[in-house]
C-alpha cells in the first residue's frame, strides 16, 4: 500500500508521517505497539520542564497520528491500531489536568483566587438561571446580548416561569398522593388488583 511517495517529502518532515513498514498492515507487531497512557499520578512527578517537552512530543505525535488516519481514510483502508490517538489524547488531557493543578495552586497562595475563570450567574430568555464560567471577548458586550442576572424579567419570561412553576407543584401534589397511596394499599391489594379504599379521613 502507498500512501505517500517519500522521495517528494522532505527529509526534515518525514517524523511526521509513521514507519513506511506499516503501511498496508492491519495490527503492529508487538515491538512497535504503543504502550497506555501517562496516568495523573505518574505526571505529577514530572517537573514543568518536563511536562512541557512530552506535551510536544504527544502533539507532534497526535499530528503524525491524524495524518495517517486521513490518508488510510482516502485510500479506503483501516488505520492500524487506531487506539493510539485516544491514548494520545488521554495523555494530553492528563498533563492539562496536572498543570491546571499546579497553577491553581500557585494563583491560590498569590492572589487567593483560583486558576479556573470565575463563574456567573446567567438568566436565560425563558427566565431560569445557571451558572456559566467567564470567557473572554474581543469586543465588549452590546445591549443585546448581555449575560447577567437581571432583576426583573419581560412578561414572556414571567409567564414561562408561573407556567413552570404550577408544573411543578402539580408534580410534586401527585408524587405526594402517591405516596400516600402506598402507604394505605397492602401487599393483598396488589396481588389480587383489588383497590384501596376511596375516601381518606385522615391522611398520616
Amino acid at each position: 500500500l502507498l500512501l505517500f511517495d517519500f522521495n517528494l517529502i522532505p527529509t526534515r518532515f518525514l517524523s511526521f508521517y509513521d514507519d513506511e513498514a506499516n503501511f498496508g498492515k492491519s495490527e503492529l507487531r508487538p515491538k512497535k505497539r504503543p504502550g497506555r497512557s501517562w496516568t495523573e499520578d505518574e505526571l505529577r512527578l514530572k517537573s514543568n520542564s518536563d511536562l512541557h517537552k512530552l506535551w510536544y512530543v504527544c502533539l507532534k505525535e497526535r499530528n503524525m497520528l491524524l495524518t495517517m488516519q486521513a490518508a488510510y481514510v482516502s485510500h479506503a483502508r483501516s488505520m492500524p491500531n487506531p487506539e493510539r490517538i485516544d491514548r494520545v489524547n488521554e495523555t494530553m488531557r492528563n498533563i492539562e489536568t496536572v498543570v491546571h493543578e499546579r497553577n491553581d495552586a500557585y494563583y491560590r497562595l498569590e492572589t487567593g483566587d483560583g486558576a479556573s475563570p470565575p463563574m456567573r450567574t446567567i438568566t436565560s430568555f425563558m427566565g431560569f438561571t445557571y451558572k456559566k464560567q467567564a470567557e473572554e471577548h474581543l469586543e465588549p458586550p452590546t445591549e443585546e446580548t448581555k449575560e447577567y442576572e437581571v432583576p426583573y424579567l419581560d412578561d414572556d419570561a414571567y409567564m414561562m416561569q408561573k407556567l413552570w412553576a404550577e408544573k411543578e407543584f402539580m408534580k410534586e401534589r401527585d408524587r405526594k398522593d402517591m405516596e400516600a397511596l402506598d402507604k394505605v394499599v397492602t401487599k393483598e391489594m396488589r396481588r389480587y388488583k383489588r383497590g384501596g379504599p376511596r375516601v381518606f379521613n385522615r391522611l398520616e
